[in-house]
Parts: C-alpha cells; sequence; structure tokens
C-alpha cells in the first residue's frame, strides 16, 4: 500500500478542518482484498484524536495477475526459447502483487495470459524520463515471434 495522494490545510501546526489522503494498494491474490479492506476498516475505528471522524472508501481497482498452471508451461517454453539465443528469462513462480493489464485480461480465464514479456525499459510510472533499451527489441521481437508460431504448431501445452 503506498499513499500516492495527499491534501489538507497549508498552515503548519494546525490541524486541518479537512484532509484526504489516497493510497495505491496492490495484492497478490484477489481474495486478498477483502481481508485488507477489513483490517483497514478495523484501524480507522479509534481516533487519536476527539471528536475527528475518519472515512474509508474502499475500491478493488487492479487485480493481480494470479499465476495459474498454464502460465507456468508457457513460462519455461519461453526460457527454452530465450536460451536458444542465449539470453536469460526469469520466470518467477509467484506473482509481485498486480496492476497489469495483463491481469485484467486472466480475471475470467484458466488460459496462459503472460506479462513483463514487452521491451526492456525504465523510468514507466515515475517522474524519470522512461527509456527502452534498444538491444531488447529484436531479442523480445523474436521471442513474441516464436511463441505465436510454437502455439499454432500446438508445441506449446
Amino acid at each position: 500500500m503506498n499513499w500516492t495522494l495527499i491534501s489538507g490545510d497549508t498552515n503548519r501546526n494546525v490541524i486541518p478542518a479537512q484532509a484526504q489522503a489516497a493510497a495505491d494498494v496492490r495484492v497478490e491474490r484477489l481474495q486478498d482484498y477483502a481481508g485488507l479492506e477489513s483490517s483497514i476498516s478495523e484501524t480507522i475505528k479509534h481516533q487519536l484524536i476527539p471528536g475527528t471522524q475518519v472515512a474509508m472508501t474502499f475500491e478493488q481497482r487492479r487485480p493481480p495477475l494470479e499465476l495459474n498452471p498454464a502460465q507456468q508451461a508457457v513460462g519455461r517454453h519461453a526460457q527454452k526459447i530465450y536460451r536458444e539465443i542465449d539470453r536469460p528469462l526469469a520466470v518467477v513462480d509467484s506473482v509481485g502483487g498486480g496492476g497489469t493489464d495483463a491481469a485484467f485480461a486472466a480475471l475470467n480465464t484458466k488460459n496462459p495470459v503472460l506479462e513483463r514479456f514487452g521491451l526492456l525499459s525504465f523510468g514507466a510510472h515515475s517522474n524519470d524520463d522512461e527509456y527502452i533499451l534498444i538491444d531488447s527489441i529484436e531479442p523480445r521481437l523474436y521471442l513474441a515471434t516464436r511463441l505465436i508460431m510454437d502455439f499454432s504448431r500446438g508445441l506449446v501445452r
């Protein structure tokens, strides 16, 4: 949970009449949202300043990409393809939270939906300049093309 938007008053040493904060929350499993919402709801019941009110709106905005056996199989196949061109390809056995467009695509299917197969880059979703590594273009296109070819030939199961 990262606090990303906070607003209050403009004077120091004054408790503002109103303040707002928004957090971006990521979870590993869709069901984790319920426990998190319950925990936060319980926490805000106890105010430190008498007479204050704290309210919360909880929105499930970015679902996690939950790992399934089909994704693991495709990941192993992709590693095999990348080894053919002497490139390492990390495929993790657990998800690192969520929030990708791939997770939306995977919500209602058991078919493999993978992420992080795009061009290698830096600076996305930050104040830094975003860039891609030019040397990653050819190998990533090769990987994508081979995966499509191997799927169409029935070589990936």
